[in-house]
């Protein structure tokens, strides 16, 4: 079964959890949540989601949780390991249930149509390093982590971007040094798709198929919001 798969913390679940649940129920697309440091509201909230899920689409949705980090003193580390967490986790379901792919997304990304798996082992959105950037930087913006697909077969590439990111240091941009160095060590085992701005893009463009809130766009980027806040409608 293909699943779309986000991963977040409490406060991210509630802020923007719902809207991405509405967007993928509208768009008939399996969704799986993760939440870090979860807890009993949050799986009551979950709940009470997913009442409304199920009257909204026959797709699926699935939800665990768990507790897997201690608070960081530091806000940057504790913001890249949340960051990062998705590609750790996924690995490991991965590696367990042998019987699901997914693709990797941002929680607070909104899906604005259906979307197919791909035919690919896996897929990257592959793109040229930030202008200017140079060492980390450069090479962590090869490739953007807001979408990322796996297909049950890339589980051992999925383990690879997990153990690289397990090894840190955990500061922005890891977990695509992650997947771009892994990239480069499998270039030719694996088939690649390859993500373009029509698939994902963060300047919510008409006719794309996932928008990405990146940064303080997802908070004043008027056209965002307002799509956000309609799908959070839905979810009351």
């Amino acid at each position: 079964m293909f699943k779309l798969y986000a991963s977040c913390d409490p406060v991210y679940l509630r802020e923007h959890a719902p809207a991405l649940m509405a967007s993928a129920a509208e768009a008939n697309n399996n969704l799986h949540i993760h939440i870090i440091n979860g807890e009993g509201e949050e799986i009551r909230f979950m709940d009470s989601l997913r009442q409304i899920w199920e009257k909204m689409t026959d797709a699926q949705l699935s939800y665990t949780w768990a507790t897997q980090f201690a608070p960081s003193h530091n806000s940057s580390e504790q913001r890249t390991i949340f960051a990062c967490d998705r590609f750790v986790t996924v690995a490991d379901i991965l590696q367990m249930d042998g019987q699901n792919s997914y693709l990797i997304i941002d929680v607070d990304c909104l899906i604005m149509k259906h979307i197919e798996e791909p035919s690919k082992s896996i897929g990257l959105f592959l793109r040229a390093p930030l202008p200017g950037s140079v060492g980390w930087e450069n090479e962590g913006s090869k490739v953007a982590a807001g979408a990322v697909y796996y297909h049950q077969s890339a589980a051992p590439f999925a383990k690879q971007v997990a153990e690289r990111i397990r090894k840190g240091p955990n500061a922005w941009f890891l977990d695509q040094i992650a997947l771009n160095e892994t990239y480069e060590l499998n270039r030719h085992k694996y088939t690649f798709e390859k993500f373009t701005p029509e698939f994902m893009d963060w300047e919510f463009i008409d006719g794309t198929t996932i928008w990405t809130g990146k940064g303080p766009r997802k908070y004043n980027n008027p056209k965002y919001v307002a799509k956000k806040n309609e799908f959070n409608g839905k979810m009351i």
